[in-house]
């Protein structure tokens, strides 16, 4: 829901409609608790059996190839979905079935965009925990900014507006 609530708010800066930044953070947070938080559920449990996955197809060598191939290509198509996802909570109000589907074809139609967010995101914590560790306490905050940009991109093609 945090997640949510900060893509609602920098989702707006980039389109330069901030107001009061805490209480718009505070009011998408109390509005999305409940849908973001089952969605972030669903998620994190399918992501942790394709990364346990992952690791079992490495221990055995039993079809290790192709297996391991498909375990990488479902866990990247995973970090592609959640991705797309939050900043769809934020944009969208619709029941948790549809925003899952919504996500995965928004996703899937705009691969490049939501890679290079992915990618975006990646390289803000990756400097925090190799170079600079200050860059962990802006690391959320800078990659959702920069990552508006590309979203609101995207959700400008399907006319979705914020409120």
């Amino acid at each position: 829901a945090a997640t949510t609530a900060l893509y609602y708010v920098t989702l707006k800066m980039a389109r330069g409609q901030e107001g009061q930044l805490i209480p718009a953070f505070f009011h998408s947070f109390k509005q999305n608790l409940k849908q973001a938080t089952a969605l972030w559920v669903g998620y994190l449990a399918v992501g942790i059996l394709l990364v346990l996955d992952l690791v079992c197809r490495q221990i055995s060598s039993v079809f290790a190839g192709a297996m391991f191939f498909t375990s990488v290509v479902l866990l990247a198509c995973w970090a592609l979905f959640i991705t797309m996802l939050f900043p769809l909570v934020a944009r969208c109000d619709n029941t948790i079935g549809a925003l899952f589907k919504m996500g995965i074809a928004m996703a899937l139609r705009n691969v490049m965009p939501v890679l290079a967010a992915l990618m975006v995101t990646v390289a803000f914590f990756a400097v925090g925990v190799f170079v600079f560790w200050p860059v962990l306490l802006v690391a959320p905050g800078l990659a959702s900014y920069c990552n508006a940009f590309l979203f609101n991109r995207i959700f400008d093609k399907y006319g979705m507006t914020l409120e």
